[in-house]
């Protein structure tokens, strides 16, 4: 009788704590889990409470991977916010007309673009491409995967006579970058913090010009190896990292930490209309790990 009392206890309980686990909705984002109540899954956010409380908020729908609901039913959500690590992949950033789709990032200020035709013949619709290309690769080297169009304005070819001169077509576009996912700057700042870093590239894009321009800018020691450059200072300024390297050439010196991953360290800086990515490898990287380790390169 009393091995059956302890099984009809034990039973209870455990129903009573599936019960008690259950009773809340799980929403899952790149920060983690979070228990919540559902309230309303709609096509661009999910409207939900806190556990005991009535205070209803709103969530960026494309910010969440998967919702658990309480009834055990599972929603896979398909995230179409891309990481971006350059120029590399600016064919991944997010193109969007609707300001509904950016609640909720991080803004990463202002884009313009501008493409012309070459001549009267060009395509309207290879200028538009090329003029969505242009805005791409900016987001991209401002540290952001997602681009909001404001404005767009278009002009057709026009052929001219004997007052007027010919026009060929041409597409400006204005719109707003955006990020997803924050820099993790606490962690950054650790791992940058005096280290020597090997100057690899930069990278430009001037809005008036054709297409962004890569350069190498190697140097070598009489040794014939690679000069290094040192991390000197880095600090935080309203939630945006920046760092002061020695020996490196920039237009205005404010160097911007947009990303640093698998061992390469991208910075940012905007001068008139051009913006500029330095890259930066350190002994984390794949180029770095092939270099023979010498007494006291690092």
């Amino acid at each position: 009788m009393r091995k059956s009392l302890v099984i009809l206890s034990t039973t209870f309980f455990l129903g009573f704590g599936a019960f008690a686990q259950s009773n809340h909705d799980v929403i899952y984002t790149s920060e983690g889990p979070k228990d919540v109540k559902i309230k309303e899954v709609g096509e661009f956010d999910i409207k939900y409470t806190h556990p005991n409380e009535e205070t209803v908020y709103s969530m960026n729908k494309y910010l969440v991977k998967k919702i658990k609901f309480s009834s055990g039913r599972e929603e896979v959500i398909e995230m179409p916010f891309k990481e971006i690590n350059g120029l590399e992949n600016k064919d991944d950033v997010f193109i969007t007309y609707n300001p509904a789709e950016v609640t909720g990032l991080e803004n990463k200020g202002e884009l313009f673009s501008k493409a012309t035709g070459v001549t009267v013949f060009s395509s309207m619709s290879n200028v538009k491409n090329r003029s969505l290309d242009k805005i791409k690769a900016e987001a991209a080297m401002v540290g952001a995967n997602v681009v909001l169009i404001a404005d767009a304005q278009s002009r057709g070819n026009y052929y001219g006579n004997q007052y007027t001169p010919s026009q060929s077509t041409q597409t400006v576009l204005f719109g707003q970058a955006y990020s997803s996912k924050e820099l993790e700057t606490k962690e950054i700042r650790e791992k940058i913090k005096n280290k020597k870093v090997l100057y690899y590239q930069i990278h430009q894009l001037n809005r008036d010009d054709f297409s962004p321009s890569i350069n190498q800018t190697l140097r070598y020691d009489q040794e014939r190896k690679p000069v290094m450059n040192e991390v000197t200072k880095v600090e935080e300024i309203d939630n945006r990292l920046y760092v002061e390297i020695p020996g490196i050439k920039t237009r205005t010196g404010n160097l911007e930490v947009i990303r640093y991953k698998d061992g390469v360290l991208t910075l940012m800086e905007k001068h008139k209309n051009s913006v500029y990515n330095y890259i930066f490898l350190t002994e984390e990287s794949e180029y770095m790990k092939r270099i023979p380790k010498v007494s006291g390169y690092f």
